[in-house]
């Protein structure tokens, strides 16, 4: 199996702790907001917060879940709700790195560009540094432009055994 290649040079840092289960976003940018999603469910399990003071933490996380970050530009005070769906060929590898990792923090991988086809459904692709589509946000609450969603990271990766 190859991991995927990610894009976006963003300045964030993404960190996950094992124990407890903590999420860190260093570097936050004042004008993005993030928030968190369940990797298995794509459901978003977070508000947006925004990265007014430079980090954000989320705390008290179910360690028995795994989680994807998104974040989000133009948020207002509108209260933004997603949904995330992976393709199938996505692999969530997130108990075989936090179990190598000797409890130690993980920085998640580049996050996966969104790109906005114009659709008028909401509907936007994750897609590669190749191009190739690996999932969907869909925007479940707001109408028009924003907010914006930029980007996503995640330890999912892709499998390839079956291509």
């Amino acid at each position: 199996m190859e991991q995927n290649k990610f894009l976006n040079d963003s300045p964030e840092q993404v960190v996950i702790f094992p124990k407890p289960r903590i999420i860190r976003i260093n570097n936050a940018e004042s004008e993005r907001a993030y928030g968190l999603f369940d990797s298995e469910t794509g459901t978003q399990v977070t508000g947006f917060k925004k990265g007014i003071e430079g980090q954000i933490e989320f705390a008290g996380l179910d360690p028995n879940k795994h989680y994807d970050v998104g974040a989000i530009e133009s948020m207002g005070d509108n209260k933004p709700e997603f949904a995330i769906a992976w393709i199938s060929r996505m692999k969530d590898n997130t108990d075989d790195i936090l179990k190598n990792s000797g409890n130690l923090p993980v920085e998640y991988p580049k996050p996966y560009e969104i790109i906005d086809n114009n659709n008028k459904n909401n509907i936007f692709d994750i897609v590669d540094d190749n191009g190739e589509t690996v999932g969907q946000v869909i925007n479940l609450s707001q109408t028009g432009d924003k907010p914006r969603f930029v980007w996503i990271t995640t330890l999912k990766m892709k499998d390839n055994s079956k291509e």
